[in-house]
Protein backbone atom coordinates (compact mmCIF):
# COMPACT_ATOMS: atom_id res chain seq x y z
CA UNK A 1 0.00 0.00 0.00
CA UNK A 2 1.28 3.47 -0.92
CA UNK A 3 2.02 5.45 2.24
CA UNK A 4 3.29 8.71 0.72
CA UNK A 5 1.63 11.28 -1.50
CA UNK A 6 2.67 11.69 -5.13
CA UNK A 7 4.21 15.05 -4.23
CA UNK A 8 6.29 13.53 -1.44
CA UNK A 9 7.53 10.68 -3.65
CA UNK A 10 8.41 13.02 -6.52
CA UNK A 11 10.15 15.51 -4.23
CA UNK A 12 12.28 12.82 -2.61
CA UNK A 13 13.13 11.24 -5.95
CA UNK A 14 14.22 14.42 -7.70
CA UNK A 15 16.11 15.61 -4.65
CA UNK A 16 18.14 12.40 -4.90
CA UNK A 17 18.60 12.59 -8.69
CA UNK A 18 19.93 16.13 -9.00
CA UNK A 19 23.64 15.32 -8.83
CA UNK A 20 23.46 12.71 -11.59
CA UNK A 21 20.69 14.11 -13.78
CA UNK A 22 22.90 15.95 -16.28
CA UNK A 23 25.10 12.93 -16.89
CA UNK A 24 22.16 10.55 -17.31
CA UNK A 25 19.37 12.36 -19.11
CA UNK A 26 20.10 15.99 -19.97
CA UNK A 27 21.25 15.06 -23.49
CA UNK A 28 17.70 13.83 -24.15
CA UNK A 29 15.50 16.35 -22.32
CA UNK A 30 17.46 19.38 -23.54
CA UNK A 31 16.51 18.54 -27.14
CA UNK A 32 13.21 20.30 -26.41
CA UNK A 33 14.77 23.59 -25.33
CA UNK A 34 15.21 25.30 -28.71
CA UNK A 35 11.70 24.43 -29.95
CA UNK A 36 10.23 25.74 -26.69
CA UNK A 37 12.12 29.02 -26.92
CA UNK A 38 11.40 29.38 -30.65
CA UNK A 39 7.69 29.16 -29.85
CA UNK A 40 7.91 32.13 -27.48
CA UNK A 41 9.00 34.58 -30.16
CA UNK A 42 11.36 37.46 -29.52
CA UNK A 43 12.97 37.10 -26.10
CA UNK A 44 15.42 40.01 -26.10
CA UNK A 45 14.77 42.02 -22.95
CA UNK A 46 11.76 39.91 -21.97
CA UNK A 47 11.25 38.51 -18.45
CA UNK A 48 10.95 34.74 -18.58
CA UNK A 49 10.41 32.15 -15.84
CA UNK A 50 11.19 28.44 -16.14
CA UNK A 51 9.09 26.35 -13.77
CA UNK A 52 10.49 22.95 -12.70
CA UNK A 53 13.80 24.24 -14.01
CA UNK A 54 15.84 21.25 -12.91
CA UNK A 55 19.53 21.86 -13.47
CA UNK A 56 18.89 25.15 -15.26
CA UNK A 57 19.67 24.53 -18.93
CA UNK A 58 16.56 26.20 -20.35
CA UNK A 59 17.23 29.29 -18.25
CA UNK A 60 20.78 29.40 -19.59
CA UNK A 61 19.58 29.04 -23.19
CA UNK A 62 16.93 31.74 -22.78
CA UNK A 63 19.54 34.08 -21.35
CA UNK A 64 21.70 33.58 -24.44
CA UNK A 65 18.74 34.80 -26.48
CA UNK A 66 18.62 37.98 -24.45
CA UNK A 67 15.88 37.11 -21.98
CA UNK A 68 15.98 38.10 -18.33
CA UNK A 69 15.49 34.51 -17.28
CA UNK A 70 15.11 32.84 -13.90
CA UNK A 71 14.05 29.43 -12.65
CA UNK A 72 12.19 27.73 -9.84
CA UNK A 73 12.17 24.10 -8.76
CA UNK A 74 10.71 22.32 -5.75
CA UNK A 75 13.96 20.41 -5.07
CA UNK A 76 16.69 22.32 -3.27
CA UNK A 77 19.35 20.04 -4.73
CA UNK A 78 18.20 20.82 -8.29
CA UNK A 79 18.38 24.53 -7.54
CA UNK A 80 21.87 24.05 -6.10
CA UNK A 81 23.08 22.39 -9.31
CA UNK A 82 21.39 25.03 -11.47
CA UNK A 83 23.17 27.78 -9.54
CA UNK A 84 26.51 26.10 -10.21
CA UNK A 85 25.69 25.61 -13.90
CA UNK A 86 24.48 29.20 -14.39
CA UNK A 87 25.78 31.40 -11.55
CA UNK A 88 24.62 34.64 -13.18
CA UNK A 89 20.96 33.62 -13.17
CA UNK A 90 18.46 33.61 -10.33
CA UNK A 91 17.15 30.26 -9.11
CA UNK A 92 14.96 29.61 -6.09
CA UNK A 93 13.03 26.82 -4.44
CA UNK A 94 9.29 27.09 -5.04
CA UNK A 95 6.23 24.93 -5.63
CA UNK A 96 4.80 25.34 -9.13
CA UNK A 97 1.29 25.57 -7.68
CA UNK A 98 2.31 28.29 -5.21
CA UNK A 99 4.75 30.59 -6.98
CA UNK A 100 6.24 33.42 -4.90
CA UNK A 101 6.26 35.83 -7.87
CA UNK A 102 3.81 38.73 -8.13
CA UNK A 103 0.86 38.89 -10.51
CA UNK A 104 1.59 39.92 -14.11
CA UNK A 105 5.37 39.76 -13.74
CA UNK A 106 6.60 37.75 -16.75
CA UNK A 107 6.39 37.98 -20.51
CA UNK A 108 6.88 34.24 -20.93
CA UNK A 109 6.77 31.10 -18.78
CA UNK A 110 8.05 27.64 -19.63
CA UNK A 111 7.80 24.19 -18.11
CA UNK A 112 9.86 21.50 -19.81
CA UNK A 113 8.69 17.99 -18.85
CA UNK A 114 7.52 19.15 -15.45
CA UNK A 115 3.72 19.04 -15.35
CA UNK A 116 3.64 15.24 -15.49
CA UNK A 117 5.57 15.16 -12.21
CA UNK A 118 3.09 17.35 -10.35
CA UNK A 119 0.27 16.22 -8.13
CA UNK A 120 -1.67 19.38 -8.98
CA UNK A 121 -0.89 20.29 -12.62
CA UNK A 122 -3.99 22.47 -12.84
CA UNK A 123 -2.69 24.55 -9.96
CA UNK A 124 0.62 24.98 -11.77
CA UNK A 125 -1.09 26.14 -14.97
CA UNK A 126 -3.30 28.51 -12.96
CA UNK A 127 -0.20 30.00 -11.35
CA UNK A 128 1.49 30.43 -14.73
CA UNK A 129 -1.57 32.37 -15.87
CA UNK A 130 -1.48 34.54 -12.75
CA UNK A 131 2.15 35.62 -13.00
CA UNK A 132 2.07 36.19 -16.76
CA UNK A 133 1.51 39.66 -18.15
CA UNK A 134 -1.51 40.09 -20.46
CA UNK A 135 -0.48 38.80 -23.87
CA UNK A 136 2.27 36.65 -22.37
CA UNK A 137 2.94 33.11 -23.58
CA UNK A 138 3.17 29.85 -21.68
CA UNK A 139 4.92 26.85 -23.29
CA UNK A 140 5.27 23.37 -21.85
CA UNK A 141 6.24 19.90 -23.01
CA UNK A 142 5.09 16.39 -22.15
CA UNK A 143 6.36 13.04 -23.40
CA UNK A 144 4.08 11.13 -25.74
CA UNK A 145 3.13 7.65 -24.56
CA UNK A 146 3.79 4.32 -26.29
CA UNK A 147 0.56 4.50 -28.28
CA UNK A 148 1.80 7.75 -29.86
CA UNK A 149 5.23 6.62 -30.96
CA UNK A 150 7.39 6.57 -27.83
CA UNK A 151 9.52 3.54 -28.64
CA UNK A 152 11.26 3.31 -25.28
CA UNK A 153 8.00 3.40 -23.35
CA UNK A 154 6.48 0.86 -25.73
CA UNK A 155 9.33 -1.58 -25.09
CA UNK A 156 9.05 -1.15 -21.33
CA UNK A 157 5.27 -1.44 -21.31
CA UNK A 158 5.30 -4.60 -23.42
CA UNK A 159 7.83 -6.26 -21.13
CA UNK A 160 5.91 -5.33 -18.00
CA UNK A 161 2.62 -6.51 -19.51
CA UNK A 162 4.17 -9.84 -20.48
CA UNK A 163 5.71 -10.75 -17.13
CA UNK A 164 4.52 -8.58 -14.23
CA UNK A 165 2.69 -10.58 -11.57
CA UNK A 166 2.18 -7.84 -8.99
CA UNK A 167 0.34 -4.96 -10.63
CA UNK A 168 0.64 -1.63 -8.85
CA UNK A 169 -2.47 0.49 -9.21
CA UNK A 170 -1.46 4.12 -9.33
CA UNK A 171 -3.89 6.69 -7.89
CA UNK A 172 -5.82 8.70 -10.48
CA UNK A 173 -4.05 11.95 -9.70
CA UNK A 174 -0.73 10.30 -10.50
CA UNK A 175 -1.65 9.68 -14.11
CA UNK A 176 -3.83 12.64 -15.13
CA UNK A 177 -0.98 14.13 -17.21
CA UNK A 178 1.40 11.21 -17.29
CA UNK A 179 1.57 11.30 -21.10
CA UNK A 180 0.93 13.98 -23.70
CA UNK A 181 -2.66 14.39 -24.79
CA UNK A 182 -3.87 17.40 -26.78
CA UNK A 183 -7.37 17.27 -25.34
CA UNK A 184 -6.11 17.19 -21.75
CA UNK A 185 -3.68 20.02 -22.45
CA UNK A 186 -6.44 22.15 -23.96
CA UNK A 187 -8.77 21.48 -21.03
CA UNK A 188 -6.19 22.37 -18.40
CA UNK A 189 -5.06 25.58 -20.14
CA UNK A 190 -8.54 26.80 -21.11
CA UNK A 191 -9.69 26.24 -17.52
CA UNK A 192 -6.90 28.55 -16.36
CA UNK A 193 -8.07 31.26 -18.75
CA UNK A 194 -5.66 30.91 -21.66
CA UNK A 195 -6.58 31.27 -25.32
CA UNK A 196 -6.86 28.06 -27.42
CA UNK A 197 -3.51 26.25 -27.62
CA UNK A 198 -1.28 25.45 -30.55
CA UNK A 199 0.53 22.13 -30.65
CA UNK A 200 3.73 20.80 -32.16
CA UNK A 201 5.15 17.28 -32.08
CA UNK A 202 8.85 17.30 -31.26
CA UNK A 203 11.16 14.60 -32.59
CA UNK A 204 13.44 13.61 -29.74
CA UNK A 205 15.72 10.59 -29.75
CA UNK A 206 17.52 8.58 -27.11
CA UNK A 207 20.79 7.28 -28.56
CA UNK A 208 22.44 5.01 -26.00
CA UNK A 209 25.66 3.12 -26.52
CA UNK A 210 24.10 -0.06 -25.12
CA UNK A 211 20.85 -1.56 -23.89
CA UNK A 212 22.29 -1.62 -20.38
CA UNK A 213 22.69 2.14 -20.53
CA UNK A 214 18.95 2.41 -21.17
CA UNK A 215 18.14 0.16 -18.23
CA UNK A 216 20.41 2.24 -16.01
CA UNK A 217 18.61 5.37 -17.19
CA UNK A 218 15.20 3.86 -16.42
CA UNK A 219 16.32 2.81 -12.94
CA UNK A 220 17.93 6.15 -12.14
CA UNK A 221 15.42 8.55 -13.70
CA UNK A 222 11.96 6.95 -13.84
CA UNK A 223 9.76 7.08 -10.77
CA UNK A 224 6.38 5.46 -11.37
CA UNK A 225 7.77 2.84 -13.77
CA UNK A 226 10.51 1.94 -11.31
CA UNK A 227 7.93 1.57 -8.55
CA UNK A 228 6.07 -0.96 -10.70
CA UNK A 229 9.30 -2.83 -11.48
CA UNK A 230 10.41 -2.84 -7.86
CA UNK A 231 7.05 -4.33 -6.91
CA UNK A 232 7.89 -7.54 -8.82
CA UNK A 233 9.72 -10.61 -7.47
CA UNK A 234 13.44 -10.71 -8.37
CA UNK A 235 12.96 -13.48 -10.95
CA UNK A 236 10.23 -11.50 -12.68
CA UNK A 237 12.33 -8.35 -12.63
CA UNK A 238 15.12 -10.28 -14.32
CA UNK A 239 12.76 -11.48 -17.08
CA UNK A 240 11.47 -7.95 -17.65
CA UNK A 241 14.98 -6.50 -17.82
CA UNK A 242 16.17 -9.25 -20.17
CA UNK A 243 13.20 -8.64 -22.45
CA UNK A 244 13.84 -4.90 -22.50
CA UNK A 245 17.53 -5.43 -23.14
CA UNK A 246 16.87 -7.80 -26.03
CA UNK A 247 14.30 -5.49 -27.64
CA UNK A 248 16.65 -2.52 -27.47
CA UNK A 249 19.63 -4.43 -28.86
CA UNK A 250 17.45 -5.64 -31.75
CA UNK A 251 17.19 -2.02 -32.87
CA UNK A 252 20.93 -1.61 -33.26
CA UNK A 253 21.83 -0.66 -36.85
CA UNK A 254 25.35 -0.01 -38.09
CA UNK A 255 26.51 -0.19 -34.51
CA UNK A 256 24.08 2.49 -33.32
CA UNK A 257 20.91 2.35 -31.23
CA UNK A 258 18.26 5.04 -31.62
CA UNK A 259 14.93 5.14 -29.82
CA UNK A 260 12.34 7.73 -30.78
CA UNK A 261 10.83 9.49 -27.74
CA UNK A 262 8.56 12.21 -29.18
CA UNK A 263 7.13 15.02 -27.11
CA UNK A 264 4.19 17.39 -27.38
CA UNK A 265 4.86 21.12 -27.20
CA UNK A 266 1.83 23.11 -26.10
CA UNK A 267 1.84 26.91 -26.42
CA UNK A 268 -0.88 29.20 -25.10
CA UNK A 269 -1.32 32.94 -24.70
CA UNK A 270 -2.89 34.97 -21.92
CA UNK A 271 -5.54 37.33 -23.29
CA UNK A 272 -4.27 40.89 -23.64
Amino acid sequence: MLQKTFHEIEHAAWSERAAQYDAIFASVSTQAINPILDALGQLQGMRQLDVACGTGHLVGAASKRGAVSEGVDFAQTMVDVARVNYPRNCFQVADAAQLPQDDRTFDAITCSFGLNHMENPQGAVDEAFRVLKPGGRYAFTLWFGPEDGNELQAIIQQAISAFAVNPLALPKEWVQLRAADETACEVITRQAGFRPPTFKKLSIALQPTSAQEVLDTVNKISIRTKMILDNQPPTVQQKIYETIRSAIESRRADGLISLVCPALLTVVQKPG
